[in-house]
Protein backbone atom coordinates (compact mmCIF):
# COMPACT_ATOMS: atom_id res chain seq x y z
CA UNK A 1 0.00 0.00 0.00
CA UNK A 2 1.00 3.59 -0.54
CA UNK A 3 1.23 6.13 2.28
CA UNK A 4 0.84 9.83 2.94
CA UNK A 5 1.23 11.83 6.12
CA UNK A 6 -1.44 14.00 7.69
CA UNK A 7 -0.29 16.15 10.59
CA UNK A 8 2.22 13.56 11.76
CA UNK A 9 -0.10 10.57 11.23
CA UNK A 10 0.81 8.00 8.58
CA UNK A 11 -2.20 7.12 6.42
CA UNK A 12 -2.13 4.00 4.25
CA UNK A 13 -4.12 3.75 1.05
CA UNK A 14 -4.56 1.41 -1.88
CA UNK A 15 -4.59 2.72 -5.43
CA UNK A 16 -5.86 0.93 -8.54
CA UNK A 17 -6.47 2.14 -12.09
CA UNK A 18 -4.36 4.52 -14.14
CA UNK A 19 -6.87 6.54 -16.16
CA UNK A 20 -10.21 8.24 -15.76
CA UNK A 21 -11.87 10.47 -13.17
CA UNK A 22 -10.76 9.86 -9.58
CA UNK A 23 -12.78 7.96 -6.98
CA UNK A 24 -12.06 7.85 -3.25
CA UNK A 25 -13.50 5.09 -1.04
CA UNK A 26 -13.96 5.49 2.73
CA UNK A 27 -14.80 2.61 5.06
CA UNK A 28 -16.95 2.37 8.19
CA UNK A 29 -15.63 2.38 11.75
CA UNK A 30 -14.06 -0.93 12.75
CA UNK A 31 -13.05 -1.95 9.22
CA UNK A 32 -10.53 -0.90 6.55
CA UNK A 33 -10.11 -0.55 2.80
CA UNK A 34 -10.77 -4.31 2.57
CA UNK A 35 -14.53 -3.81 2.50
CA UNK A 36 -14.17 -2.29 -0.98
CA UNK A 37 -12.25 -5.15 -2.59
CA UNK A 38 -15.30 -6.42 -4.54
CA UNK A 39 -15.76 -2.96 -6.10
CA UNK A 40 -12.16 -1.89 -6.65
CA UNK A 41 -11.44 -3.95 -9.75
CA UNK A 42 -14.65 -2.94 -11.50
CA UNK A 43 -14.21 0.76 -10.76
CA UNK A 44 -10.52 0.71 -11.71
CA UNK A 45 -11.44 -0.08 -15.32
CA UNK A 46 -12.61 3.50 -15.85
CA UNK A 47 -11.30 5.40 -12.82
CA UNK A 48 -8.29 6.11 -10.68
CA UNK A 49 -9.45 4.56 -7.44
CA UNK A 50 -8.10 5.28 -3.96
CA UNK A 51 -9.22 3.36 -0.86
CA UNK A 52 -8.01 4.78 2.46
CA UNK A 53 -7.42 3.15 5.82
CA UNK A 54 -8.67 5.82 8.21
CA UNK A 55 -6.55 6.52 11.32
CA UNK A 56 -6.90 3.74 13.87
CA UNK A 57 -7.70 1.08 11.29
CA UNK A 58 -6.00 -1.23 8.81
CA UNK A 59 -2.40 -0.29 8.06
CA UNK A 60 -2.68 3.36 9.10
CA UNK A 61 -1.27 4.80 12.31
CA UNK A 62 -3.31 4.65 15.51
CA UNK A 63 -2.91 8.05 17.13
CA UNK A 64 -3.94 8.75 20.71
CA UNK A 65 -6.67 11.22 19.70
CA UNK A 66 -8.39 12.88 16.74
CA UNK A 67 -11.21 10.40 16.07
CA UNK A 68 -13.79 13.05 15.23
CA UNK A 69 -15.82 13.94 12.16
CA UNK A 70 -13.97 17.24 11.89
CA UNK A 71 -10.56 15.57 11.96
CA UNK A 72 -11.51 12.86 9.48
CA UNK A 73 -12.98 15.41 7.08
CA UNK A 74 -9.86 17.58 7.21
CA UNK A 75 -7.72 14.51 6.55
CA UNK A 76 -9.72 13.54 3.46
CA UNK A 77 -9.76 17.14 2.22
CA UNK A 78 -5.98 17.25 2.55
CA UNK A 79 -5.65 13.93 0.70
CA UNK A 80 -7.82 15.18 -2.18
CA UNK A 81 -5.96 18.48 -2.49
CA UNK A 82 -2.48 17.01 -2.14
CA UNK A 83 -3.18 14.40 -4.82
CA UNK A 84 -4.87 16.99 -7.09
CA UNK A 85 -8.13 15.04 -7.24
CA UNK A 86 -10.54 17.94 -7.75
CA UNK A 87 -13.83 16.78 -9.25
CA UNK A 88 -13.62 13.49 -7.37
CA UNK A 89 -16.30 10.89 -6.74
CA UNK A 90 -16.65 9.87 -3.10
CA UNK A 91 -18.12 6.59 -1.92
CA UNK A 92 -18.36 5.80 1.77
CA UNK A 93 -20.06 3.48 4.21
CA UNK A 94 -21.39 4.66 7.60
CA UNK A 95 -18.59 6.88 8.97
CA UNK A 96 -17.13 7.03 5.46
CA UNK A 97 -20.48 8.23 4.11
CA UNK A 98 -20.66 10.91 6.80
CA UNK A 99 -17.18 12.14 5.91
CA UNK A 100 -18.07 12.14 2.21
CA UNK A 101 -21.26 14.14 2.69
CA UNK A 102 -19.57 16.58 5.05
CA UNK A 103 -16.73 17.24 2.61
CA UNK A 104 -19.17 17.64 -0.29
CA UNK A 105 -21.15 20.11 1.79
CA UNK A 106 -18.13 22.15 2.80
CA UNK A 107 -16.15 21.97 -0.43
CA UNK A 108 -18.58 21.37 -3.32
CA UNK A 109 -15.94 22.60 -5.74
CA UNK A 110 -13.81 19.55 -4.95
CA UNK A 111 -16.49 16.87 -5.19
CA UNK A 112 -18.43 15.91 -8.29
CA UNK A 113 -20.63 13.09 -6.93
CA UNK A 114 -21.20 11.12 -3.73
CA UNK A 115 -22.42 7.59 -3.05
CA UNK A 116 -23.40 7.44 0.62
CA UNK A 117 -24.01 3.91 1.89
CA UNK A 118 -25.78 3.69 5.28
CA UNK A 119 -24.81 7.26 6.21
CA UNK A 120 -23.98 7.77 9.88
CA UNK A 121 -25.88 10.65 11.45
CA UNK A 122 -26.77 11.23 15.08
CA UNK A 123 -30.32 10.08 14.38
CA UNK A 124 -29.43 6.91 12.46
CA UNK A 125 -26.89 5.99 15.14
CA UNK A 126 -29.07 6.62 18.20
CA UNK A 127 -31.90 4.52 16.75
CA UNK A 128 -29.58 1.60 15.93
CA UNK A 129 -27.26 -0.65 17.92
CA UNK A 130 -24.58 2.02 17.83
CA UNK A 131 -26.87 4.12 19.99
CA UNK A 132 -26.45 1.75 22.94
CA UNK A 133 -22.66 2.05 22.80
CA UNK A 134 -23.05 5.81 22.49
CA UNK A 135 -25.28 6.08 25.56
CA UNK A 136 -22.85 4.07 27.68
CA UNK A 137 -19.68 5.76 26.42
CA UNK A 138 -21.05 9.30 26.44
CA UNK A 139 -21.87 8.87 30.12
CA UNK A 140 -18.32 7.95 31.09
CA UNK A 141 -16.14 10.54 32.81
CA UNK A 142 -13.06 11.59 30.86
CA UNK A 143 -10.82 9.31 32.91
CA UNK A 144 -13.05 6.30 32.23
CA UNK A 145 -13.10 7.06 28.50
CA UNK A 146 -9.29 7.20 28.47
CA UNK A 147 -9.05 3.85 30.26
CA UNK A 148 -11.51 2.23 27.85
CA UNK A 149 -9.74 3.85 24.92
CA UNK A 150 -6.46 2.22 25.89
CA UNK A 151 -7.89 -1.22 25.24
CA UNK A 152 -7.07 -3.02 21.96
CA UNK A 153 -10.14 -4.90 20.81
CA UNK A 154 -9.32 -8.64 20.71
CA UNK A 155 -10.18 -10.87 17.79
CA UNK A 156 -13.26 -12.37 19.49
CA UNK A 157 -14.71 -8.89 20.04
CA UNK A 158 -13.93 -7.85 16.47
CA UNK A 159 -15.57 -11.00 15.08
CA UNK A 160 -18.65 -10.48 17.24
CA UNK A 161 -18.91 -6.90 16.02
CA UNK A 162 -18.43 -7.88 12.38
CA UNK A 163 -21.17 -10.52 12.69
CA UNK A 164 -23.66 -7.74 13.49
CA UNK A 165 -22.80 -6.04 10.21
CA UNK A 166 -24.41 -8.87 8.22
CA UNK A 167 -28.07 -9.70 7.89
CA UNK A 168 -27.48 -13.45 8.28
CA UNK A 169 -24.97 -15.93 9.65
CA UNK A 170 -24.57 -17.36 6.17
CA UNK A 171 -23.54 -14.01 4.68
CA UNK A 172 -21.05 -13.57 7.51
CA UNK A 173 -19.54 -17.05 7.10
CA UNK A 174 -19.23 -16.71 3.34
CA UNK A 175 -17.43 -13.35 3.44
CA UNK A 176 -13.70 -13.90 2.71
CA UNK A 177 -12.68 -10.66 4.44
CA UNK A 178 -13.88 -11.43 7.97
CA UNK A 179 -10.58 -12.94 9.13
CA UNK A 180 -8.33 -10.02 8.09
CA UNK A 181 -10.90 -7.50 9.35
CA UNK A 182 -11.00 -9.27 12.72
CA UNK A 183 -7.42 -8.29 13.60
CA UNK A 184 -8.94 -5.70 15.93
CA UNK A 185 -8.34 -1.99 16.44
CA UNK A 186 -7.72 0.40 19.34
CA UNK A 187 -10.94 0.99 21.25
CA UNK A 188 -10.16 4.72 21.38
CA UNK A 189 -11.10 4.95 17.69
CA UNK A 190 -14.67 3.83 18.42
CA UNK A 191 -14.83 5.65 21.77
CA UNK A 192 -13.80 8.88 20.06
CA UNK A 193 -16.45 8.38 17.39
CA UNK A 194 -19.40 7.78 19.71
CA UNK A 195 -18.38 10.61 22.03
CA UNK A 196 -18.39 12.90 18.98
CA UNK A 197 -21.88 11.94 17.77
CA UNK A 198 -23.19 15.45 18.39
CA UNK A 199 -21.08 16.52 15.42
CA UNK A 200 -23.03 14.14 13.17
CA UNK A 201 -26.34 15.87 13.97
CA UNK A 202 -25.70 18.33 11.13
CA UNK A 203 -26.15 15.43 8.70
CA UNK A 204 -29.77 15.05 9.80
CA UNK A 205 -30.53 18.53 8.45
CA UNK A 206 -30.07 19.62 4.82
CA UNK A 207 -31.29 23.19 4.23
CA UNK A 208 -28.47 23.55 1.71
CA UNK A 209 -29.29 20.44 -0.37
CA UNK A 210 -29.49 22.35 -3.66
CA UNK A 211 -25.84 23.38 -3.31
CA UNK A 212 -24.63 19.77 -3.13
CA UNK A 213 -23.26 17.69 -5.99
CA UNK A 214 -25.39 14.69 -7.05
CA UNK A 215 -25.86 12.16 -4.24
CA UNK A 216 -26.84 8.49 -4.34
CA UNK A 217 -27.80 6.76 -1.09
CA UNK A 218 -27.82 3.00 -0.50
CA UNK A 219 -29.38 1.46 2.60
CA UNK A 220 -29.55 -2.13 3.78
CA UNK A 221 -33.05 -2.53 5.20
CA UNK A 222 -31.81 -5.04 7.81
CA UNK A 223 -29.05 -2.77 9.10
CA UNK A 224 -28.70 -3.28 12.87
CA UNK A 225 -25.84 -0.84 13.50
CA UNK A 226 -27.69 2.17 12.10
CA UNK A 227 -31.44 2.55 11.74
CA UNK A 228 -32.68 2.21 8.17
CA UNK A 229 -36.01 3.69 9.33
CA UNK A 230 -34.15 6.79 10.54
CA UNK A 231 -32.31 6.66 7.21
CA UNK A 232 -35.62 7.29 5.43
CA UNK A 233 -35.98 10.48 7.45
CA UNK A 234 -32.46 11.51 6.43
CA UNK A 235 -33.29 10.77 2.79
CA UNK A 236 -36.42 12.91 2.99
CA UNK A 237 -34.25 15.89 3.97
CA UNK A 238 -31.28 15.05 1.76
CA UNK A 239 -33.38 14.30 -1.34
CA UNK A 240 -30.72 12.19 -3.10
CA UNK A 241 -30.82 11.99 -6.85
CA UNK A 242 -30.87 8.21 -6.54
CA UNK A 243 -31.96 6.20 -3.49
CA UNK A 244 -31.54 2.43 -3.26
CA UNK A 245 -33.00 0.17 -0.56
CA UNK A 246 -31.56 -3.35 -0.50
CA UNK A 247 -34.01 -5.73 1.16
CA UNK A 248 -32.52 -8.39 3.42
CA UNK A 249 -29.17 -6.60 3.58
CA UNK A 250 -27.24 -5.33 6.59
CA UNK A 251 -24.54 -2.77 7.34
CA UNK A 252 -21.93 -3.83 4.78
CA UNK A 253 -23.88 -3.92 1.55
CA UNK A 254 -20.67 -3.71 -0.49
CA UNK A 255 -19.74 -7.16 0.86
CA UNK A 256 -23.14 -8.77 1.34
CA UNK A 257 -24.62 -7.62 -1.97
CA UNK A 258 -21.43 -6.89 -3.88
CA UNK A 259 -22.71 -7.23 -7.48
CA UNK A 260 -25.67 -4.92 -6.88
CA UNK A 261 -23.64 -2.28 -5.06
CA UNK A 262 -20.91 -2.42 -7.72
CA UNK A 263 -23.51 -1.89 -10.45
CA UNK A 264 -25.15 1.04 -8.63
CA UNK A 265 -21.86 2.80 -7.93
CA UNK A 266 -20.54 2.17 -11.45
CA UNK A 267 -23.71 3.49 -13.09
CA UNK A 268 -23.91 6.56 -10.87
CA UNK A 269 -20.32 7.55 -11.45
CA UNK A 270 -20.59 6.84 -15.19
CA UNK A 271 -23.38 9.42 -15.29
CA UNK A 272 -21.70 12.03 -13.12
CA UNK A 273 -17.93 11.61 -13.37
CA UNK A 274 -17.66 11.49 -17.13
CA UNK A 275 -15.23 14.09 -18.53
CA UNK A 276 -18.17 15.40 -20.55
CA UNK A 277 -20.01 16.32 -17.35
CA UNK A 278 -19.10 19.88 -16.25
CA UNK A 279 -17.05 20.03 -13.08
CA UNK A 280 -18.77 21.64 -10.08
CA UNK A 281 -18.22 25.33 -9.47
CA UNK A 282 -16.50 26.14 -6.19
CA UNK A 283 -18.89 27.64 -3.67
CA UNK A 284 -18.43 29.51 -0.44
CA UNK A 285 -17.21 27.29 2.38
CA UNK A 286 -20.05 25.81 4.44
CA UNK A 287 -20.31 25.88 8.22
CA UNK A 288 -22.57 23.84 10.47
CA UNK A 289 -26.24 24.81 10.79
CA UNK A 290 -27.41 26.42 13.96
CA UNK A 291 -30.04 24.83 16.15
CA UNK A 292 -32.64 26.59 13.98
CA UNK A 293 -31.40 24.81 10.88
CA UNK A 294 -29.72 27.72 9.12
CA UNK A 295 -26.07 27.98 8.21
CA UNK A 296 -23.95 29.87 10.69
CA UNK A 297 -22.24 31.75 7.90
CA UNK A 298 -19.38 31.45 5.44
CA UNK A 299 -15.78 32.51 5.49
Amino acid sequence: MDEFEFDGTRIAYLRQGEDGPPVLMLHNAGSSHLIWMPQLTALARNHRVYALDLPGYGSSDRPAAGYTLERYTELVREFVIRHELSGIGLVGNCLGAAISLTLARREPGLVRAVVAINPLTENTAMHGDLGLAARVTRGLPEFGARVLGGWHTPQWFARTTIRTWFSSGRAYRECPYVTPLAAGFPARALVGLVRDLDSFAALDDWPDRDALPPVCTIWGTENRILSAAAGRTVNAALRPERAEWLDGCGHVAMLERAPEVTAIVTEFFAAHLSPAVPAPVAAERWTAPTAHGHACGTD
